[in-house]
């Protein structure tokens, strides 16, 4: 009985301790650099129709609030060996080796060989490539990710090389301005030996030299660590150091875990709906909790993905689950019943639904850019195994797809981040100007190997912008548009800027944007203005004068010719050297945009 009660009472004390802690800031020390890119103040409708939650929309910004992604930074590893072999593709010319794993079709037939369940937007790149770091760097960012997590579950296995890369390039990337994510690792599901020497290994080449500690992700005070401890020896002078330096988290390997007490020290990964609460404490709050984009789940159990079944894929949601949207000016439904249903991630919003609902201090998503399982002979009954994912619907990646998922589920990201973290808008105005500013180097130069037999080469950025300062007098609307060096008029698609002027789109557009101006035809004192006939084709509506010294473009614009009269409401992005026009995923591996993506700023 005295036991009991002294563990009750201890149980009282944390809960009070923990929620102090968070209600007065002394829980985590994770401040950022200041800087004036404020992605949580821009628009965007992504490729589905669905708008982005903004200011007003959804709660006041919460800084308690916290959501970490699930990074892997094995791909170099794999890829000095292996050629990229992509199983959406060789299952959609022979569906019928599915379940076939001695079919020569699979082009391999050495048990566990990685696959990829399809192609990431950059490529079949390699993790040490220091222009798709910078490109992951921004994404996550934008999206509001406080911190990633890499999975260096497997052994003793940390892959040093990747981090160090990914380390060096985020490093460069903050002084860019970018509110890059701070980083932690997530080791062995157990006490083991493996756990101890990763533990050992990491604080000697990292921790132990304060090397990057402004990229490490603290909580409770100290450096996160997703880890078992009871394998450490507090006799023991060297895993007492580690003991007292982490904040220890017992990562959770279950997906079908209870809640957990605050007093348990235990976090999980991925998780099936509903979703356990990790760190429940007596008052109620909730420390943790998953949201994954599927799971190689069905009726309760561990399953490979392509398993026969009710395996919970991307389209996957229990119950007769369905959310809503505006799309122009309808309301859309859609449930498992639906067109498309993959596309729309109902396993991952009704998952963001219950973790918005109970509101934890940190929400886990699974994962960012996992790409690849293993093919096994025979795996959890099934033949031919794919244990993590295998085709579009049978995955769990949120990083854009060069395939038919495109970047519809990073806006999904991306709406419910602002929805559980809130917004905090910041407008930047003196007098009647309003400013934007946006990082630089966004397009490093990129000479890079990929998986075994590729090779990836980019051009640097052209014109790299800085920020833009816009203005209206009711007739005419003016944009000065500021670039890191002297602006460059060489070449195609130089200094175009793409107008939003009608949210609910239900005019004629392209992606959204029913005017862009400067695509094609500038003389030397004046572009084009073009209207949207309904896609990548345009009818001129008139010209805008327009100057070029040193760094600074100005555009000036008669309102008219954008349709606004009344009042001046617009968005807006930057655009230079674009260069597979019609392409909006194009945004993203060429030139400069500003903002990024899909992204615009609002006036």
């Amino acid at each position: 009985m005295l036991m009991r009660l002294t563990a009750f009472f201890t149980s009282i004390l944390l809960s009070v301790s923990a929620w102090c802690c968070t209600l007065f800031g002394g829980r985590n020390y994770n401040d950022r650099q200041p800087s004036d890119v404020r992605p949580d103040t821009w628009a965007a409708v992504d490729g589905l129709g669905r708008t982005l939650p903004m200011a007003g929309e959804v709660r006041k910004a919460n800084r308690r609030k916290f959501v970490g992604m699930f990074y892997w930074i094995w791909h170099t590893n794999f890829a000095e060996s292996h050629q990229a072999l992509n199983a959406s593709e060789i299952l959609s010319v022979h569906p019928e080796i599915l379940h076939d794993f001695d079919s020569p079709l699979w082009q391999s037939s050495a048990d566990g060989r990685p696959y990829y369940w399809n192609k990431p937007l950059f490529g079949y790149y390699r993790d040490t490539d220091a222009y798709v770091l910078r490109k992951h760097a921004e994404l996550l960012a934008d999206a509001g990710i406080d911190v990633i997590v890499f999975d260096c579950t497997n052994g003793t296995a940390t892959w040093d090389e990747s981090y160090e890369a990914l380390f060096r390039v985020f490093e460069t990337a903050k002084e860019d301005g970018v509110r890059v994510p701070k980083v932690a690792f997530m080791l062995p599901f157990n006490d083991g030996s493996d756990t101890t020497v990763s533990l050992k290994n990491l604080y000697d080449r990292i921790y132990s030299k304060d090397r990057y500690r402004d990229l490490w992700f603290f909580w409770d005070g100290k450096p996160l660590i997703m880890a078992h401890s009871l394998g450490l020896d507090p006799a023991d002078e060297t895993e007492k150091k580690l003991l007292d330096f982490f904040t220890f988290r017992r990562n959770d390997p279950l997906y079908f875990s209870d809640d957990t007490s605050y007093i348990q020290k235990k976090w999980g990964w991925c998780s099936t709906y509903p979703q356990a609460r990790y760190g429940k404490s007596l008052l109620g709050r909730t420390e943790q909790m998953c949201v994954s984009v599927a799971q190689n789940a069905a009726d309760g159990a561990l399953v490979a993905m392509n398993a026969d079944g009710n395996v919970q894929g991307r389209s996957f949601a229990v119950g007769d689950y369905s959310y809503s949207f505006r799309r122009g000016s309808e309301t859309v439904r859609v449930g498992k019943d639906s067109a498309d249903a993959m596309l729309y991630g109902l396993n991952f919003q009704q998952q963001w639904d219950r973790a918005i609902e109970l509101d934890p201090d940190f929400v886990f998503v699974t994962g960012w850019n996992e790409w690849i399982a293993g093919r096994w002979k025979e795996w959890m009954g099934t033949q031919n195994a794919f244990p993590d994912q295998f085709s579009d619907e049978y995955s769990r990646d949120v990083e854009p797809s060069d395939g038919i998922l495109k970047d519809h589920f990073y806006y999904q990201l991306v709406a419910n981040v602002r929805r559980f973290k809130g917004i905090c808008e910041k407008t930047i105005r003196s007098g009647g100007v309003k400013t934007y500013y946006h990082y630089t180097g966004s397009t490093v130069a990129r000479d890079s190997d990929g998986w075994k037999g590729l090779h990836y080469e980019n051009e640097p950025l052209r014109n790299d912008f800085v920020k833009a300062q816009v203005s209206d007098d009711g007739k005419f609307v003016t944009f000065r548009i500021f670039t890191k060096d002297d602006v460059r008029t060489d070449g195609r698609a130089w200094m175009r800027i793409l107008i939003d002027t009608d949210p609910l789109g239900s005019t004629p557009n392209w992606e959204g944007f029913e005017y862009v101006i400067n695509r094609e035809n500038a003389t030397p004192d004046s572009v084009t203005v073009e209207r949207s006939l309904g896609g990548w084709a345009f009818e001129p509506v008139g010209e805008a004068s327009y100057t070029v010294r040193g760094r600074e473009m100005t555009v000036i614009v008669p309102a008219a010719l954008l349709g606004l009269r009344d009042e001046i409401r617009f968005n807006f992005k930057l655009s230079d050297a674009m260069q597979n026009d019609g392409d909006v995923l194009d945004f993203y591996k060429n030139g400069d945009v500003a903002p990024g993506g899909r992204f615009t700023f609002v006036y």
